[in-house]
């Protein structure tokens, strides 16, 4: 054998000599190391005579036809095997967010997020991932739940009443926040207290507002034991505070609809419901082996956005 010099550090040893001790581990020859790691068979026996002379200890020996390691190759290959699985974990996690700085994200969601999440939204894609285009649709959750479900997007922005969300087969429903939903009232139905009770309403006649809060409104009048009187019904929220501001009908407005809407009319009220009724926002996309680089995109920024500015609770 070779007289060896002193050994120089550790960190002079690189990721491909690491993975040549591991393919001589498992393979017992150098031929079959070099072929399995795409080298010729002298590459791979000059690096193993760079790491002997940088560590000054034999790492190979010769075991009839065949060539095994030594102790000290076997405790470098055993460490090595670590350390290149580490190393091609976070080079797969840069390939990830590589495919996450280009492309388009095609978005839908529901009008008051498009006030306020959305625009939040972009700002984080134009300081994070500045290639990206946000290819942006709004729809209320039944017709963009069906977008998802026909592809035309690639993630839905969405609102789900305690779990009534009909969420399409194959997709998973991830929760963001929660938002309180209050009663909106003129000034002369207010009945001056720090929260309202539905009950205390049965005989008003109420605003309904899109598909899914009007279910919202039936149930929670059904559980105060009353069935409202829909006089009139609009999706369109500024218009509906306007409504309960003139008088003649009341209606439940959630959180993030009156932060969209900014303030309210001259003479109405949102009061908080005993007991407290809320709705949850979260995002809606297709399960598959291989998430893409676009709705793992869109989770990783819609988790970051702040939404205590419109009085969201973040969830979980």
């Amino acid at each position: 054998m070779t007289t060896l010099r002193n050994a120089d550090p550790l960190g002079s040893i690189d990721s491909t000599e690491l993975r040549i001790l591991h393919a001589l581990a498992t393979t017992g020859s150098l031929t079959a190391a070099a072929a399995s790691l795409g080298l010729s068979q002298p590459a791979v026996s000059q690096r193993i005579k760079r790491v002997e002379t940088k560590l000054a200890v034999p790492l190979i020996e010769r075991s009839g036809r065949g060539i095994r390691l030594t102790s000290a190759g076997r405790i470098l290959a055993g460490h090595g095997r670590t350390v290149v699985a580490e190393i091609d974990a976070a080079i797969a996690a840069i390939d990830d967010l590589r495919g996450e700085r280009a492309g388009t994200l095609r978005l839908v969601g529901f009008p008051s997020a498009s006030a306020t999440i959305v625009p939040a939204l972009m700002r984080e894609l134009a300081e994070e991932a500045p290639n990206v285009s946000l290819q942006y649709r709004e729809a209320e959750p039944p017709a963009a739940t069906a977008m998802l479900r026909d592809g035309d997007v690639d993630c839905a922005l969405v609102f789900d009443y305690a779990g009534a969300a009909e969420l399409p087969a194959g997709s998973a429903f991830l929760p963001l926040w929660r938002e309180e939903v209050r009663l909106v009232v003129s000034d002369e139905r207010d009945h001056r207290g720090e929260s309202a009770h539905l009950a205390d309403f049965a005989a008003e006649h109420w605003i309904a507002g899109c598909e899914k809060c009007r279910g919202h409104l039936l149930t929670a009048a059904g559980e105060a034991g009353f069935e409202p009187d829909i006089i009139q019904e609009t999706d369109n929220v500024p218009a509906m505070l306007a409504m309960a501001a003139a008088g003649g009908a009341v209606a439940l407005v959630p959180g993030l609809a009156l932060a969209a809407a900014r303030t309210l009319p001259e003479g109405a009220s949102a009061l908080p419901l005993e007991p407290a009724r809320h709705r949850t926002i979260g995002l809606v996309s297709m399960v598959t082996a291989n998430e893409s680089p676009q709705v793992r995109l869109a989770k990783r920024l819609l988790a970051g956005v702040d939404g205590a500015r419109w009085g969201l609770e973040p969830v979980g």
